[in-house]
């Protein structure tokens, strides 16, 4: 007891503050369990990325199959004029002659002198020394030897 008294008596008070921090019981009513659980879900319902890895390879025919992870699946077909159509949206893409790729729903992408390919609505593209298309969102796409490119 003597050697306890002692003991407190050297101890500095913020040690004896951690001390009685670490030894002193939580208690949390069952309403902030269940608040700090339903945040809990919600934060990782939401931090979860909500855009699927799709798969794009070119057919026999110059079509561009696509199918993602979410069972979205459509062809990229493009007619004699170079129109391209996307079969699942209906959206067009047309190349003009200064080399700008215009979308129907509104984006226009260019490819600069370095090869970055930037787009109207904020999104950049570059191309890896090992072949790999980086955006800016965090986006990836690799083309295997198959020639199919896969994107994440």
């Amino acid at each position: 007891m003597a050697d306890k008294a002692i003991q407190n008596a050297n101890t500095p008070d913020s040690l004896k503050s951690i001390k009685d921090f670490m030894y002193t019981p939580l208690t949390v009513s069952y309403g902030q369990f269940i608040l700090a659980c339903l945040l809990i879900i919600g934060i990782l319902v939401m931090s979860s990325k909500s855009e699927a890895a799709c798969t794009y390879r070119t057919d026999a025919l110059g079509n561009t199959r696509y199918s993602c992870d979410a069972g979205i699946s459509g062809t990229y077909r493009t007619d004699a004029l170079g129109t391209t159509r996307d079969s699942r949206t209906g959206t067009t893409y047309r190349t003009d002659v200064l080399g700008n790729t215009r979308s129907s729903n509104g984006t226009t992408w260019r490819t600069d002198a370095l090869g970055t390919v930037r787009g109207s609505d904020g999104t950049t593209w570059r191309k890896d020394a090992l072949g790999t298309w980086r955006s800016n969102t965090g986006n990836t796409c690799r083309t295997d030897a198959l020639g199919t490119m896969r994107c994440n």
